[in-house]
């Protein structure tokens, strides 16, 4: 296999501010405030990093269609057939630096998608290259990926390119218009099909396109829960207990941008307000430190700590409202830290561990994202009286909970973090999201993450869009559990059970979230002999955070401990006695004592990895068998 590398030339890719806003349209934006600049810069930093990666992994073989052309993904192993929406941040980068090579670059991957990726006979393009029986519904973001390059960049193309371009353009355009409704796949693709439809309707002067985005935005106003979630990722409908399928990664990075965007272009007042009370619902998910907390999400098998594995990222959205919310321009600052903390070898890994664990990334996170940085290159400057710096999670408010997903969120004095029962699975309920009352994410104001969820366990339900555990060394499930392996090698943990109870008290000094749950395995069933009801207090002082677990009898089969996998980088220092566990970086000392013996799964100097969400950590074990007379206290401080 052949492959160009281009080495970055530092003179030619650092413009000035002015060349950058003339050269995108934004000159004549209001209020070009140091809060404005920060964002471009480091947006633009990463997108001079990634389009270099891009472009170092793009194959050039002429006369072999199956690669010529084509992004290489390292950690797929294959040519991912959505890497043509590399289309769009490559024609900026040619913009941006006034080198050919990126239009050229532009050029050859879209004819390696024609050639790999195009259904003649439907009008469409499909996810998986020369799979034409695979997922069709992504021909919406393809569709848009052209319409921006066509929009932004014609000088670029050329008319000739253009005409061409324009003419597939329409035929997956009717495709859509034919296929995309209301009730198609899951909610994120008729959102985004109110922008896709608006736009395509403007610039084939198509009225019924016009109105079918409207039709489509109309249709789902009724789609924001009481609490100011978006639903509809795993289902259209809430069950029995008032829960609904509820995705954070997706409805941020995907779904609520191209509302925001699309209610902002055509004056859409109603759905402006959904969205913007949405957005800042969605918001008090967000951690201090940028990362986005979708522990609990149906879709969290691809939560990554910025975002989710292959949509495209909250900026725009965030951005195009900040003037109605000016702590959203904020938000889109601190996640554009998170994904700069996660950039590696000029790509954006899945996680900011992932690097480190020496995990080779899937370049689907670096051209899904640079197409969102573009986007919000091209938002107009929100016009904000004044920036707003505190994101929500850092406040110190007690308990919020969500009753749609059935978690909590808590925050006290330095300690934030989420505990969850919800129970709508996505498609099947086996191993996905933990749920259980499981304490889904851990973490201090300074000392950054302690505790994240991952699946149950993992499973690649989306083969070619997940990577392979198996490549991975001392891969391991995240979530803290108490776990019973039987006599028959089934397991049973807390964290799969879909009917924990929970509840919580406040007063000054302590927050208190109890949850009742049993030991189930992946079907929610116990086995035969039935097991005994599982009792966890989280108990939240300004000092500490403990968890003190309970039994109301002894196990009778199987072996039951406790595992708790605490995030350590392997750069982190860790001192690991009978009693105590003490984790030592640059950020400071924390501590965690127990008063059951604690023993390591692994030596002191490995760490374990999970995809979800792109962290190491020490897996810490504590032999449970007496917790049915002695309740198990463990406790963290710093």
């Amino acid at each position: 296999m052949n492959r160009r590398i281009f080495i970055k030339n530092s003179a030619a890719v650092a413009p000035s501010l002015f060349f950058l806003s003339s050269a995108l349209g934004l000159s004549g934006c209001k209020n070009s405030t140091a809060e404005d600049d920060r964002i471009q810069d480091l947006a633009v930093q990463l997108l001079e990093k990634w389009c270099l990666g891009l472009m170092e992994h793009q194959t050039i073989s002429p006369g072999d269609k199956t690669t010529h052309g084509g992004i290489y993904s390292p950690g797929d192993a294959v040519y991912l057939g959505r890497s043509a929406d590399a289309i769009y941040p490559l024609l900026w980068m040619a913009k941006h630096t006034n080198d050919q090579k990126y239009v050229e670059a532009a050029k050859l991957v879209y004819d390696w998608e024609q050639n790999n990726c195009w259904s003649e006979e439907l009008g469409c393009w499909y996810n998986d290259a020369n799979r034409p029986e695979s997922w069709k519904g992504i021909t919406v973001f393809a569709a848009m990926s052209k319409y921006e390059a066509i929009v932004h960049y014609p000088e670029l193309l050329g008319e000739e390119t253009i005409k061409a371009w324009k003419e597939r353009l329409y035929r997956a355009s009717e495709y859509l218009y034919q296929t995309l409704t209301i009730n198609f796949g899951n909610i994120n693709y008729p959102a985004y099909g109110t922008l896709a439809f608006y736009c395509l309707g403007k610039l084939f002067k198509e009225d019924r396109y016009i109105q079918r985005a409207e039709e489509l935005a109309i249709g789902l106003l009724p789609y924001f829960t009481a609490d100011g979630l978006f639903y509809g990722e795993g289902g259209r409908i809430g069950n029995a207990d008032g829960q609904y399928p509820v995705d954070l990664g997706y409805n941020v990075e995907e779904s609520l941008p191209a509302l925001a965007l699309y209610a902002k272009s055509t004056g859409n007042k109603e759905l402006q307000s959904k969205v913007l009370t949405s957005l800042q619902a969605h918001l008090e998910f967000m951690l201090p430190n940028g990362g986005w907390d979708n522990s609990w999400g149906t879709r969290s098998f691809k939560w990554t700590l910025w975002g989710s594995r292959t949509s495209d990222g909250c900026h725009p959205g965030y951005y195009a409202l900040a003037g109605d919310a000016p702590v959203f321009a904020e938000a889109v600052y601190r996640n554009l830290k998170c994904l700069e903390a996660s950039t590696a070898n000029n790509l954006l890994y899945g996680g900011p561990h992932e690097f480190i664990h020496g995990v080779v990334p899937s370049i689907h996170h670096t051209f899904n994202h640079a197409k969102a940085l573009v986007n919000l290159l091209h938002t107009d400057k929100p016009d904000m009286a004044a920036p707003e710096n505190i994101l929500p999670r850092e406040r110190v408010y007690g308990i919020k909970k969500f009753d749609s997903i059935n978690t909590i969120l808590f925050s006290k004095g330095p300690w934030r973090g989420t505990v969850t029962a919800y129970n709508v699975g996505y498609k099947t309920e086996i191993h996905g999201h933990a749920s259980g009352g499981a304490l889904t994410l851990l973490y201090h104001i300074q000392h950054d993450m302690i505790s994240a969820a991952s699946m149950t366990e993992y499973q690649r339900w989306e083969r070619f869009n997940m990577l392979d555990e198996n490549k991975v060394e001392n891969f391991m499930n995240l979530t803290p559990r108490l776990e019973v392996i039987s006599d028959d090698q089934r397991i049973f943990r807390n964290i799969s059970d879909f009917s924990a109870k929970l509840s919580f008290a406040e007063t000054e000094d302590e927050l208190i979230i109890s949850t009742i749950s049993r030991l189930v395995d992946g079907d929610n069933t116990e086995p035969a002999e039935g097991m005994p009801a599982v009792f966890i207090d989280y108990k939240i002082r300004n000092d500490d955070f403990s968890m003190e677990i309970a039994l109301d009898k002894p196990i009778t089969h199987g072996e039951l401990r406790f595992i708790f996998p605490v995030i350590s980088s392997a750069k982190d220092e860790i001192i690991l006695n009978q009693g105590s566990f003490i984790r030592k970086n640059e950020k400071g000392t924390l501590t965690l004592q127990s008063n059951y013996p604690l023993k390591s799964l692994i030596p002191e100097n490995q760490r374990v990895y999970n995809f979800i969400p792109g962290l190491q950590a020490f897996p810490l074990a504590i032999d449970c068998s007496e917790i049915h007379k002695e309740t198990l206290i463990l406790t963290f401080t710093v």
